[in-house]
C-alpha cells in the first residue's frame, strides 16, 4: 500500500484520550500505562504529520484538525465493530448491554425482555441498574435509558415515551386520613417525597395553584419502587408514574386518591453512541423498546 494504514493500537489509543481529553483516563480504560498511551498518540502524530492534540502542562485539548479526524476515525471503530458482530456466527450469542434507571428496570423492562427473547434468542441482553449521569463509556453499556431532556451529552437519544403521575396511596390509608376530595387537600395530608425528583410535589401543586407544604421533614425515598412499597404501607400519599404500578393499580393494592394527573416535563430517553445502530443487533432491539414504548405510553 501506498500510505499504510496507522497502528490499530495508535488509533484506539488517540480515540479514548480525544474522548475522555486525559492520557491518564485512557491508560485506565485500555488497561496499559500513561506513559504507552502517550508514546502511541506520538507516533501517530509523526505518521499523519500533524499535531492532533495542544498540550498544556498535564491538560491536553484536541486541535481543529484532531477534533475532526477523532470525529471520522471514532465512526471507523464503530462500523469496525458493528461489522465484526455482524459476521460472527449467531450461535456465538451477540450481546446487548443496556443500564436503565431502577425501577424501570423492575417494574417495565425485565418483565418484557422475554418476549424479546423469544423473538431473538441469538441475543443475549444483559441490564444494569442506573440513576445517574449517562455516560456509556464510564457504565460500559452499548444503551442507556434515562428521564430528562436532551441534550444528552455524548449520545444519541431517541423519545422512548412520557409519564402520566399520578397521586398514590393504600384504600387503608385513604379509609384513615383527613377527608381527600380534591387537590386542594393534599398539602394536609403526610406526603411521600422522591428524592430524586425533590421539586415533584411543589411542580404539581403549583400546576394546580396550590402552595406547597414545608417537605424538608417528609420521608423521603430514592426509588420509584420504594416509594409504592411506603405507600401501599400506608405511610401516606406519593407521587409515582402509573404505568409503573399498574399491577398495584388494578389489584386494588393501590389507589388514586384524586383523578388529577400530571406530567413533568420531560420523558423516558433511550441512549446511545452517535452511529452505534450500525450494530444491527442494537438497531432490532431499538426497534422491540420503540414498539414496547409506545404499547405503555402511546406517544
Amino acid at each position: 500500500m501506498k500510505n499504510p494504514l496507522p497502528s490499530l493500537n495508535a488509533i484506539r489509543s488517540f480515540a479514548s484520550a480525544g474522548r475522555h481529553l486525559s492520557f491518564t483516563a485512557a491508560a485506565a480504560e485500555l488497561n496499559v500505562t500513561q506513559g504507552a498511551v502517550s508514546r502511541l498518540v506520538q507516533s501517530l502524530e509523526r505518521e499523519v504529520g500533524v499535531a492532533l492534540f495542544t498540550r498544556r502542562g498535564r491538560s491536553i485539548e484536541l486541535t481543529r484538525i484532531g477534533a475532526e479526524y477523532h470525529r471520522r476515525i471514532s465512526a471507523a471503530l464503530l462500523e469496525i465493530a458493528a461489522a465484526s458482530d455482524d459476521v460472527r456466527p449467531r450461535g456465538q450469542g451477540a450481546k446487548l448491554s443496556i443500564n436503565v434507571l431502577p425501577t424501570l428496570a423492575l417494574r417495565w423492562l425485565v418483565p418484557r425482555l422475554a418476549d424479546f427473547q423469544a423473538r431473538h434468542p441469538e441475543v443475549h441482553v444483559e441490564v444494569t441498574a442506573g440513576d445517574g449521569a449517562a455516560d456509556l463509556d464510564t457504565l460500559a453499556c452499548d444503551m442507556a435509558i434515562r428521564f430528562g431532556a436532551p441534550p444528552f451529552p455524548g449520545a444519541e437519544a431517541h423519545l422512548l415515551m412520557g409519564e402520566a403521575v399520578g397521586v398514590i396511596c393504600s384504600p387503608e390509608f385513604l379509609r384513615h386520613a383527613p377527608p381527600i376530595r380534591s387537590v386542594k387537600d393534599l398539602p394536609g395530608q403526610r406526603l411521600l417525597r422522591h428524592t430524586t425528583r425533590p421539586d415533584a410535589w411543589s411542580n404539581f401543586l403549583k400546576y394546580h395553584d396550590i402552595a406547597a407544604p414545608d417537605l424538608s421533614r417528609a420521608q423521603g425515598f430514592e426509588h420509584f419502587f420504594m416509594l409504592a412499597e411506603a405507600a401501599a404501607a400506608g405511610m401516606g400519599v406519593a407521587l409515582i408514574p402509573l404505568f409503573l404500578i399498574d399491577a398495584e393499580l388494578r389489584s386494588g393494592r393501590l389507589i388514586q386518591a384524586v383523578p388529577d394527573l400530571f406530567s413533568e416535563a420531560g420523558g423516558y430517553y433511550l441512549l446511545h453512541r452517535s452511529g452505534a445502530e450500525r450494530n444491527s443487533n442494537l438497531r432490532m432491539f431499538k426497534v422491540w423498546l420503540m414498539e414496547q414504548a409506545e404499547n405503555s405510553f402511546p406517544l
